[in-house]
């Protein structure tokens, strides 16, 4: 018989979930938006989307937050509704009692996935930057995914920079400055509709998503100088504007990075979505 895995990507506003092989290869999938009326509608969601894609085949899940999980189980996904403290891997063990269970942050999970099946693969120090609605960083470190004590290494939305575009000197934090949320809260729009722009040639939108590049650029330097790794991968929502961010990037490498660290290699992932899904159910795969 061939055995499956369930992977699940838990975010703050969809929940993708997918049937693995042990290749990494996706069977099949399902997408839904997240149901925030409190804590256990999402609890009772996610329950009930393993249901409909669990058979006899599925031998291991793996779930993937958008938040920490400490060493004994527990997440805190503050964009969940009350999700302090929950015991989402004894919740998962107990209805699944004969199924290996892994509960990972998506930080940790996405930058394993590009490690093993992406452009990281091979790679034994990764900075795996995601830029989405927040900011967060997968890091491995010496061949290891690293997590921290209390699992919340890589918050890298909490790095304090100073002004580049359209702020003086005002200091904020790496998720003020570049992260979707900021993009709509500084000029009105969101960086889809930036996107769309910039392909039509639009001038104006162009210079924005260079500026947002420049501070990308900057955490990035920041980031290098503390891991020194062999090579930087982007993710998340901004990947769609690649083109049009990498210029910004590199001047502020240029700029501002060690100078023995300018020229570390940027890629973008080159799993997009599945990042989580394929990162978690790796996991699952390499425990059984």
């Amino acid at each position: 018989m061939k055995k499956l895995v369930i992977g699940v990507d838990l975010g703050g506003s969809n929940v993708r979930s997918a049937i693995v092989n042990l290749k990494g290869e996706i069977l099949a999938r399902k997408v839904q938006t997240v149901k925030k009326k409190n804590r256990n509608t999402v609890i009772e969601q996610l329950l009930a989307l393993i249901d409909s894609l669990i058979n006899e085949k599925v031998k291991g899940i793996g779930v993937c937050i958008p938040g920490a999980v400490t060493s004994s189980g527990l997440v805190w996904a503050p964009n969940l509704p009350n999700w302090n403290d929950l015991p989402l891997e004894g919740i998962l063990k107990n209805r699944f009692p004969s199924l290996e269970i892994v509960v990972k942050d998506d930080r940790a999970t996405m930058v394993f996935a590009e490690s093993r099946l992406g452009v990281a693969k091979g790679y034994k120090n990764v900075v795996f930057m995601i830029i989405g609605t927040g900011i967060g960083v997968g890091l491995i470190l010496d061949g290891r995914v690293y997590s921290g004590t209390r699992g919340l290494a890589g918050s890298a939305g909490w790095l304090i920079m100073n002004g580049i575009s359209g702020v003086g000197s005002k200091y904020e934090t790496f998720e003020e400055k570049a992260s979707g949320l900021a993009i709509k809260e500084k000029y009105g729009l969101d960086g889809q509709i930036f996107f769309e722009k910039a392909s039509k040639g639009d001038a104006k939108a162009m210079e924005i998503l260079e500026n947002i590049g420049k501070e990308i650029g900057i955490g990035i330097a920041n980031l290098v100088a503390v891991t020194d790794p062999e090579i930087v991968v982007i993710g998340g929502g901004i990947v769609k504007s690649w083109k049009y961010i990498k210029d910004g990037i590199h001047h502020s490498m240029q700029k501002w990075a060690h100078p023995v660290l300018k020229d570390i290699p940027i890629f973008c992932s080159s799993l997009g979505d599945d990042a989580g899904i394929l990162g978690v159910s790796q996991m699952v795969i390499e425990r059984m």
